[in-house]
This record gives C-alpha cells, structure tokens and sequence, in this order.
C-alpha cells in the first residue's frame, strides 16, 4: 500500500513495488500524486511492467546532462535529416554545463551562464539559439519524463534577417562554365537546376529519375525539410538538365556525386570566378536566386510560397521588398489622389 505525503507546497508519493524498488515521486497537487499512485497500483495488482515506472522516478535523482542528451538523441532526433547538426548543439550544451552536471540544477542562472559563455566566443545570435533549442528540447523531454518538475524560461536570442545573397546573370554564367571548364558538367547541371527550381540542394540530391514528369515538366519532391510534399514546375533548360543525367534504373538517383566532392568542386569554382572572398556565395544563395527572380519579375508572394515549400508566408516575405514595382504602383495611387484633391481646391 503506497501513500501520499506533503513535502512543502508539493506531494510526494512512497510506494515500493515487488522487485524491492522504492519510488518517491513528487507532484504539484494531492490529486496528481493520487492520480499516479493509483496507476502504479493497478499495474502491479493486473501484473503488468512496471520498470518503466521505476526507470523514471529512480533514475531522476542522478540523470545526468549527457544521459539526457544520448537519451533525447535516441528517443527524438536518431535518423532525422537534422540528426548531426541537432547532436553537435547538444554535445556542446552540456560539455558547456557540464556532462555529469545533475538535469535538476539547470535553471535560469545557469542558463544565463551558457548564453554569456556562447556570447563570449563569439557565436552569432542564430548559433546561440539553435544551443538553446536544443537545450529546450532536452528539458521538455526531462520533464515529460519526472526527470525535472519544472521547465526553465529559456529566452532567445533576437536574430537579425541577414542579407538575402542571389546570384546575377553574370555570376551565373562564369558559375556555370566555370564548372564545365574543370570537367564538372553533373555538376553544372546540378547548379543550373538550383537555379530554375529553388530546391534546396539536399532534395536535387534526393531527387530520382522516377520522380520526374518529362511530358507534364514538372518534379515530385516527396522528402522535404518542412515534411510537406510538393510538386516544381520545370523551364526548358532545367528539364535538358536533368535529362542529361538520366538513369536506365528508374530508382537511381539522377545526380550521383557526393556532397563532399560538391563542396569540394564550389569551393575550387569559388576561387576561379574570384568570389573566393564572398562568403555568402554559398549553394543555398541558388536557392534565393530563385525566389529574387520570381518575386522581381511579378509573381504573387504566395504563389512563390508554394513553389519554394515554405511552410509559413513570413519565411517567402523575406523576399518582398525585392518587388519594388508594388511601391511604385502605390505612389501613382498616391500622385491621383493628389491631382484630384489640387482639382476640387
């Protein structure tokens, strides 16, 4: 028989089940701790497992910062698109904190505390929130589990826009041949297609001979960063493209080369066309090339919002004050209005 015992503003549970195991829960009020005795009881009387119940009360007193991040990396992020980027800010976290430091000493101040050191070497507003989510996730989990009884308030970094960098015609076409000029034609075709589709570079290289619809022109994208599938319209030159790098096997991937020799071949065509020193010519600014031209040239925000995939309007309305037509066509609004006040004066 378990029972129900206040500690302070909080009550805390004492059960021992028959392997010996004491558990000593707390909870915020009478009726959650009941709540959860119960539970715990009607596991035991029916004969069903009860070591996860005992794995997460015991273990909360000495989980640790790295425990919890190998468990949240197991639990959550093994085998997403993210899994490195989301372990390596993590990783750094609780190195940071401290591997063996107890979940139940991170608070505000210690928070405060990685945020100052992050800032104290230098890292950006987007790099210390990307460490922050990360922390958040990890603390989400701890107390969905009882590792923890409450969440920190974690306060983010204010995080500036940042330039958006397109590539110009004439970039692209020094780019593009320069590419052909060191014997990296896959590749060129890899970057024109960038350019005319707005795919993100881990989709184009997803992207399978089966997914593409030569008659409609179009591309099926069925694995994306937001989740959502989406279909891409092709230009003439991105559907010859593609069509260079066709594969018999309707399953292969229609650009083979690895993202190491990708990077590899940028960076060396980087050097050659003298953008060495630009570092934001990058293959994702492909990506805004895309974007910039489709906005520049007329198309409604939400028709680009669909073709890029994005899953919010405020992502694609980064783009808007590339479209400064919008603004002219306002001002001659503003000039009528004008004439026709001065008339009736």
């Amino acid at each position: 028989m378990g029972t129900i015992n206040p500690r302070g503003k909080r009550f805390q549970c004492d059960y021992t089940v028959p392997n010996g195991a004491r558990l000593r829960p707390s909870f915020d009020t009478y009726d959650q701790a009941n709540e959860w005795l119960r539970t715990v009881e009607e596991k035991v009387r029916t004969g069903q497992d009860v070591s996860l119940d005992v794995a997460h009360t015991t273990r909360a007193i000495v989980m640790n910062l790295r425990e919890l991040a190998e468990e949240v990396l197991n639990r959550h992020w093994r085998g997403c698109k993210s899994e490195l980027s989301l372990w390596r800010n993590a990783k750094d976290v609780y190195l940071r904190l401290g591997a063996s430091r107890s979940v139940k000493e991170v608070d505000e101040r210690l928070i405060d505390d990685l945020v100052y050191q992050l800032e104290r070497d230098g890292k950006s507003n987007g790099t210390i929130n990307r460490r922050l989510a990360a922390l958040s996730k990890m603390l989400r989990h701890a107390y969905r589990r009882g590792y923890v009884m409450r969440i920190p308030v974690i306060e983010r970094k204010r995080e500036p826009e940042g330039r958006i960098r397109w590539v110009t015609e004439i970039e692209e076409h020094a780019m593009i041949n320069k590419l052909r000029e060191i014997g990296r034609d896959e590749m060129a075709d890899f970057c024109t297609v960038l350019v005319d589709t707005g795919l993100r570079t881990g989709e184009l290289f997803k992207l399978k001979v089966r997914d593409v619809n030569v008659s409609e022109r179009i591309v099926y994208l069925w694995d994306t960063k937001n989740g959502r599938s989406r279909s891409v319209p092709l230009t003439t030159r991105a559907l010859d493209a593609l069509q260079r790098n066709h594969k018999v096997d309707t399953d292969a991937r229609l650009f083979t080369f690895t993202q190491d020799e990708f990077s590899h071949a940028w960076k060396t065509m980087k050097n050659l066309v003298g953008l060495n020193g630009d570092k934001d010519f990058v293959p994702h600014c492909l990506r805004h090339t895309c974007a910039s031209r489709l906005i520049q040239r007329g198309v409604d925000l939400r028709v680009v919002q669909e073709w890029l995939g994005h899953r919010a309007i405020a992502t694609t309305l980064r783009y808007a004050h590339l479209a400064p037509k919008n603004l002219k066509n306002a001002v001659a609004v503003l000039e009528t209005s004008g004439m026709a006040v001065t008339q009736d004066i």
